[in-house]
């Protein structure tokens, strides 16, 4: 190998730059190109979530509308059976209607025991 002469460029350093620049910028435009691939990828992801979040959230207001609606039907029916239920007669009223109907009952057999007793010879 010689050494170049003074005033001459040296060449190989040149080359030897020249192909580490490139080199350089060759990486360094790989590395940027696999960022932007990363970067459309977790965007789209991002995206993807979003999508799966908002149905989600949806899907909980319809369930929860229709818990509600739920909940209000029930609370109709507590109602309507709790009027249901004090509509109801008590054992006391259930004491006087048995003691009336014993008493009509006792009359209506003595009124058939008078009328047979007028039949019989």
């Amino acid at each position: 190998m010689s050494l170049p002469a003074v005033g001459e460029p040296p060449w190989g350093f040149v080359e030897w730059a020249l192909t580490g620049l490139t080199t350089l910028a060759a990486s360094a435009a790989a590395f940027v190109w696999r960022l932007m691939a990363r970067l459309e990828r977790m965007a789209s992801a991002i995206d993807r979530q979003r999508a799966d979040f908002d149905a989600d959230r949806q899907a909980g207001e319809t369930a929860l509308i229709r818990l509600s609606a739920v909940l209000a039907q029930l609370h109709e029916d507590h109602c309507r059976l709790r009027e249901t239920i004090g509509a109801l007669p008590t054992r006391g009223d259930l004491r006087d209607i048995e003691d009336r109907l014993g008493e009509r009952i006792d009359k209506f057999a003595a009124r058939f025991d008078r009328a047979l007793d007028k039949r019989a010879p």
